[in-house]
This record gives C-alpha cells, structure tokens and sequence, in this order.
C-alpha cells in the first residue's frame, strides 16, 4: 500500500491505494496537506512511500515535511514510461503522463484509447495499438469558459456549471448556461467523432471535476473514470520502483 497524491490546478487528492483498488481517498488543501497526509499514514502505518504527481502549486516546504514521513516517487518526464513518448515538446504535462499511464493500465493488448480530462482545462490525449502516445489538444475548461464571459465582458454574470435541459437559452443566465455547456459539448462529441474516424474501436476514457456533469450531456459511449489520474500516479510507481 502507498499514499499517492494528485496535486492539481484546483485541488489536491490524497489516497491510499493497494494493488491497484482506492482504499481511502480524499481531498484536502495546502493548509490541511500535511495534516490530512499525516492522519491518513496514522490510519495506515504500513505506508512507508508515496507517489506524488504535481502540476498546481503547493509551498516547497510542505513537500520537505512530506518526506520525512515518507519516501517520495514524483512523476515527471524523466522517470521511465510504459509508452512511447512521441510528444514534440519538453512540456508535456505531468498530469497528462499519469492519465496516459492510468488509461493504459485499463487497455488490452493492441488497443488504442481517446483521454478526455474535463478538469480546469479540457485535455485530449491519443495513444495508438502500439503503445505511441501521439499528443492531441488542451482547451478552455468550464470554469475557464464561464470565467471568461463575465472577466471579458461589461454585464454578463460570473455563474457556475449545471446541466442544461434546452440548447435554446430563454435568459441571458440560460444563454450562458447553453453557450458553455452546450458548446463544450459538441466540442467533445466532435473531437470524439475524429477520432472514431481514425479508429471506429477506439476506448474513450473521460475523468476530470466535470466529467460527471458533462456525461449527462453527451449521451456517449465512454468510460467515466473519476480515478484515471490516481491509477496512473500509482501505476507510474510500480513500473518505476524495481529500476
């Protein structure tokens, strides 16, 4: 059993995970980091590693507290793959390496797989039958999208993300809510349909803070996995920690 820790953009995740299945999980803040890690290792003494994947901030210190509870793997570009990394850039996101590896531990064998990360920005990423992971596209989240129209604008409201039972906004809150729901809908269904272009077979993954909102409506056939980034963090772990 390890303490793995997702610390992304928005919020920071911590789980103890064992062969693969989430014992405990849950969701803390700078403040609580250690704390919460602190109890849950109390609650768990048998941890004596985590694996930590970071791409939000969080105060150095925290991180030098962290360690003398336990040892920590971090995922970064520089530790050793189970893909091959075909990325034309040296700024691959470390979020994005652990939901490739996440999506991987759940493909078969000639597989290729579609990852959809619906978090503060929307990630896309394409890994073919032979393991290449190719790239694909980042876009404005919702957050990002309902943020925009009131920062960008003189009038319109700053709201927040629900779902939407009609494409046609009666209101200009209903416009919004349509604008953004609705249109990062059909950006998702679109790229979905390029991609089963490519490849009809093609397994979707989605996960993210989203996810769940935007599934009800797309109507689509897609894995919904809310842990895909901490089976990756975990599965990066164990294909690193005999090298």
């Amino acid at each position: 059993m390890i303490l793995v820790i997702d610390i992304g953009n928005t919020s920071i995740k911590i789980a103890a995970v064992e062969d693969y299945n989430i014992i405990l999980h849950q969701r803390t803040t700078q403040k609580e980091f250690i704390k919460d890690c602190t109890a849950l290792l109390s609650k768990f003494p048998q941890i004596t590693n985590a694996a930590l994947c970071q791409v939000g901030s969080l105060e150095p210190k925290l991180i030098h507290q962290l360690e003398k509870l336990v040892a920590i793997f971090k995922v970064d570009t520089h530790i050793r793959l189970p893909f091959k990394n075909l990325y034309q850039s040296t700024s691959l996101g470390n979020d994005r390496i652990a939901l490739v590896a996440g999506a991987i531990s759940r493909i078969k064998k000639d597989e290729n797989c579609l990852i959809i990360d619906a978090g503060t920005c929307v990630t896309y990423d394409y890994v073919d039958e032979d393991l290449n992971y190719h790239g694909g596209a980042i876009s404005p989240g919702l957050r990002l999208r309902y943020e925009s129209l009131h920062n960008f604008t003189a009038n319109l409201p700053l709201l927040t993300a629900q779902t939407i039972e009609s494409f046609i906004g009666n209101s200009t809150a209903a416009s919004i809510h349509s604008g953004v729901i609705n249109g990062l809908t059909q950006e998702i269904k679109g790229c979905i349909k390029q991609y089963r272009k490519k490849n009809k077979d093609i397994k979707i993954f989605m996960t993210g803070g989203d996810a769940q909102l935007l599934s009800t409506q797309l109507k689509s056939r897609f894995f919904a996995t809310p842990f895909l980034m901490l089976d990756g963090i975990y599965y990066l772990y164990q294909f690193n920690k005999d090298l």
